[in-house]
């Protein structure tokens, strides 16, 4: 129970942290779309000033790190999943856009023995800083956008209940009462209900969708619930189905 209190408090301050942001929803989102952009551009600029001056990546660092870190702090907030990409993205792109071109060797070397004859020959291929340098910011500009994407149609990602959402918000605390209602139930935590890998994967998820009593509810993971309560799952994939 005490486990459950502690999940409860923690859902509060995470959800505090989104009501702040999301007074200002359409401000975040246009932050995010105009920082994305500004990195695109900056890329290209850079792209044009580095045939010129070979510093101009140097000498613009100033400029990248402030750009990624205001695209963080627009989209972090929404969920586990934009804070991930968001970060990694945001890693990529910096090392796509400043850091392989910052460093002192002018090619990356790498070795592989071939065998001729029956005698190892060792062969030396030079890569260039600016071929990995380009396959990070490509990879790096994709975790964004998918990101950005993710922020602009949320619902398009989420999984999907045919009836309509959302459902009554089930606490343990609360509906104790009402489920000793109609008798003696025994109350289990929600984790029971689950194999051991729907455990680790519904922990990203703020609601799981059940039915408790012959009415769906919306229940945290760590939460604690009636023995005969059913987890909804898709018809297809049988997946959880729940809310991030």
């Amino acid at each position: 129970m005490r486990g459950s209190q502690y999940a409860e408090d923690r859902w509060l301050f995470i959800d505090k942290i989104q009501t702040w942001f999301l007074r200002k929803n359409q401000f975040w989102l246009v932050l995010s779309i105009l920082t994305f952009g500004a990195i695109s551009i900056l890329q290209i600029f850079l792209i044009f000033a580095s045939a010129a001056n070979p510093s101009a990546r140097q000498e613009s660092e100033f400029l990248i790190v402030p750009i990624l870190a205001l695209f963080i702090l627009s989209t972090f907030w929404r969920s586990i999943f934009h804070t991930f990409l968001s970060f990694t993205g945001s890693i990529m792109t910096y090392g796509g856009v400043f850091l392989f071109h910052s460093t002192n060797s002018t090619q990356l070397v790498t070795s592989f023995v071939a065998n001729r004859l029956g005698y190892g020959i060792r062969h030396v291929i030079s890569i260039p800083p600016d071929s990995i340098a380009d396959r990070y910011f490509i990879v790096g500009m994709c975790m964004l956008a998918f990101c950005l994407a993710i922020a602009i149609r949320p619902n398009f990602f989420k999984p999907k209940d045919p009836d309509e959402l959302p459902y009554p918000v089930w606490k343990h605390s609360r509906n104790f009462g009402q489920a000793q209602g109609s008798g003696l139930v025994r109350f289990i935590p929600l984790s029971a209900l689950l194999s051991y890998e729907e455990q680790h994967f519904v922990a990203r998820y703020k609601y799981v969708v059940l039915v408790i009593s012959g009415t769906k509810y919306l229940v945290t993971p760590y939460d604690w619930v009636p023995e005969g309560s059913v987890v909804i799952r898709d018809e297809k994939s049988n997946s959880v189905i729940g809310i991030l």
